[in-house]
C-alpha cells in the first residue's frame, strides 16, 4: 500500500494483528513461488535419472534440453496474459487461477510413461509461472509498507531457493513421477488458502468498490478500521487528483507519464537480460550437469547440488534482513563482483588444471562461492524491481511484459546450454558466466537507484527526471529537497 502514514498510529494489538494477517498473505503466496522454485529445479536431477543407462525412459541430450527449456517457452505465455488478468480480475483471483493449471502440470509428470506427457505437464507448469509471478510480486508490493517492501517482496526469491531445495532433495530419494505427484502439495494448500484471503485493497478501490477495499485493508491493518479509513480517503483523494490531470492535460500527461514506465522498463529488462546470461538460472536448471563439466566427475555431484540449493536457501533468507538496513545498490554491486571474480578464477583453474584427483573439491567449491555471491544480490533483486519499479497504473502490464522477456531469455540460454558446453567447454562458458556478470555489476552501478525506504511514488518521481545515471545516495534525499506543493504532487501520483 503507497501511502504515507506518518500520523496515522497503530496501537500494539493491531500491529501485532496486522503482521499476522500480512503474514498469512504472504506465507500463500510464497508457497506459489515455492512451487514455482520446484518447477524450476525438476529437470536438474530429472536429466541425470532419464539419460542414465538404467533409465525406464530413454533419453538424449537433444530431448532432455527440450524437457528443460520447455517451461521457458510457455512461461512468457502466462507473463503476457497475468497483467491484463490481475488488472480486470485481480491480484488475489489471478494468484488463485494460476495454480490450477499446475496442479494438472504435475499430475500429468506423474502419470508420463513417454517424452511427450513429460512436455505437456512441464508446459502447464511453465504457464502456472509465467501467470502467478507478477501477481505475486505486485500483491506483496501493494500491501507492504515502504521500511517493510524490500523484505516481503525479496521473500519469494526465498521461497523460490526453498522449491529448489526441496525438488533436489525429492529427486535424490525417489524416482521422478514419486517427486512429480509429492509436488502437488505446496499448491494444493495454497489454492486452499487464497479463498480465505482478501484481495488487493489498492486494486478493489481502483475499481470503485470501496466498501471491499475498506474490508480487505482493515483486515491486513489488524483490526484498525480508523486506520484503514483514513488511507482509503487519501487513495480517494489520489484517484481523484489522477482524474484532473487527466482531463486538464490528456496529451502532456500521456507523454510524461509513459517516460517513468518506459525508462523502468529499460532498466529492469537490460540487468535481467546480463542477470540471465550471467548463469544464474542455468546453474538452477542443470545443476549435476554443470558439476559434471566442471569436476570431471570426480566428486558427488548430486550432493554439491543440494548444498548449491541449501546455499541460495540461507543466502536470500539472509538477503531479506540485510535488505531492512542495507541498500539494494550495494547489495546488488558487490554480488556482482563476488560471483564474477568465482566465475572467472573457475574459468582459470579449469584451463591450468583441467583434471586434478589431489583438488577435485576445488571447481566444485568455487561453484559454491558463485552461487553464495550471487544468491543474495543478483538472483534477489529482479523480483524488487518488478514489486517497486513499475507505477501503479502500469504495475500489471510492465510487471508481465518483464516476466516474458526473462523467460524469452531463459529459453535461449537452457536451450542453448548442451551447444554451449560442447563449443565453449567449461572453461569458456564460466568466462562467459564472468564477463556478463561483469557487464551487469557495471549496469547496475551505473543505472539501479537505490530504493531503500522509498515509497513507489517517490521511485516514480526518478524515473521521471532528466537522467537515468544514479548520482545520488538515495531517492529520499532528492525527495526531501522539494517544496510542500511538490512533495503532495509526488505522493498522490501514483
Amino acid at each position: 500500500m503507497e501511502i504515507r502514514r506518518d500520523d496515522m498510529g497503530m496501537n500494539k494489538h493491531s500491529q501485532r494483528k496486522a503482521i499476522l494477517a500480512q503474514a498469512f498473505l504472504t506465507t500463500a503466496v510464497l508457497l506459489v513461488t515455492a512451487t514455482n522454485g520446484m518447477t524450476a529445479g525438476f529437470p536438474a536431477l530429472l536429466l541425470p535419472q532419464l539419460e542414465s543407462e538404467n533409465s525406464t525412459l530413454p533419453t538424449t541430450e537433444e530431448e532432455g534440453s527440450w524437457i528443460t527449456s520447455i517451461h521457458s517457452i510457455v512461461t512468457p505465455i502466462g507473463s503476457l496474459a497475468s497483467g491484463p488478468i490481475m488488472e480486470r480480475l485481480g491480484r488475489r483471483t489471478t494468484l488463485l487461477l494460476s495454480i490450477v493449471p499446475g496442479l494438472m502440470g504435475w499430475l500429468t509428470i506423474s502419470l508420463s510413461k513417454s517424452h511427450t506427457t513429460i512436455l505437456i505437464g512441464r508446459s502447464l507448469t511453465g504457464i502456472t509461472t509465467g501467470l502467478s509471478a507478477p501477481p505475486a510480486l505486485v500483491l506483496l508490493a501493494e500491501m507492504a509498507e515502504p521500511k517493510l517492501r524490500g523484505f516481503l517482496v525479496g521473500a519469494p526469491s526465498t521461497s523460490f531457493s526453498i522449491g529448489i531445495l526441496i525438488i533436489y532433495s525429492l529427486n535424490t530419494i525417489l524416482p521422478w513421477q514419486m517427486v512429480a505427484a509429492v509436488a502437488t502439495t505446496l499448491p494444493f494448500i495454497a489454492f486452499a488458502s487464497f479463498f480465505l484471503l482478501p484481495e488487493s485493497p489498492l486494486w478493489l478501490a481502483k475499481m470503485n468498490r470501496p466498501d471491499e477495499a475498506m474490508k480487505s485493508l482493515t483486515w491486513l491493518r489488524g483490526g484498525n478500521a480508523e486506520q484503514a479509513r483514513q488511507e482509503l480517503e487519501l487513495l480517494e483523494e489520489q484517484q481523484q487528483h489522477n482524474k484532473i490531470i487527466e482531463e486538464a492535460c490528456s496529451d502532456i500527461k500521456s507523454r510524461s507519464s509513459a517516460r517513468p514506465i518506459l525508462r523502468a522498463l529499460m532498466v529492469a529488462n537490460v540487468f535481467n537480460f546480463f542477470q540471465v546470461m550471467a548463469g544464474t538460472f542455468t546453474i538452477i536448471f542443470y545443476a549435476v550437469s554443470v558439476l559434471q563439466q566442471a569436476t570431471g566427475g570426480q566428486v558427488s555431484d548430486t550432493d554439491v547440488a543440494v548444498i548449491t540449493a541449501l546455499t541460495r536457501v540461507i543466502l536470500t533468507t539472509m538477503a531479506c534482513f540485510m535488505l531492512l538496513r542495507i541498500g539494494r545498490r550495494p547489495m546488488t554491486i558487490s554480488s556482482g563482483v563476488g560471483s564474477g571474480i568465482a566465475a572467472f578464477v573457475l574459468s582459470a583453474w579449469l584451463y591450468w588444471v583441467p583434471e586434478s584427483d589431489d583438488h577435485a573439491w576445488v571447481p566444485a567449491a568455487l561453484i559454491i562461492v558463485f552461487v553464495i555471491f550471487n544468491s543474495y544480490g543478483f538472483f534477489m533483486i529482479q523480483g524488487l524491481m518488478i514489486g517497486e519499479m513499475f507505477p501503479a497504473r502500469a504495475r500489471g502490464p510492465a510487471s508481465g511484459i518483464t516476466c516474458a522477456i526473462i523467460n524469452v531469455t531463459l529459453f535461449a540460454t537452457s536451450k542453448t546450454y548442451p551447444w554451449m558446453t560442447h563449443v565453449l567447454k567449461p572453461t569458456g562458458l564460466f568466462l562467459f558466466f564472468g564477463l556478463m556478470t561483469a557487464a551487469g555489476t557495471l549496469f547496475a552501478y551505473l543505472f539501479i537507484p537505490e530504493t531503500q525506504g522509498s515509497t513507489l511514488a517517490e521511485i516514480e518521481e526518478h524515473f521521471s527526471g532528466p537522467s537515468l545515471i544514479w548520482r545520488s545516495k538515495s531517492i529520499r534525499k532528492n525527495a526531501d529537497g522539494v517544496n510542500d506543493q511538490d512533495a503532495e504532487v509526488a505522493i498522490l501520483r501514483v
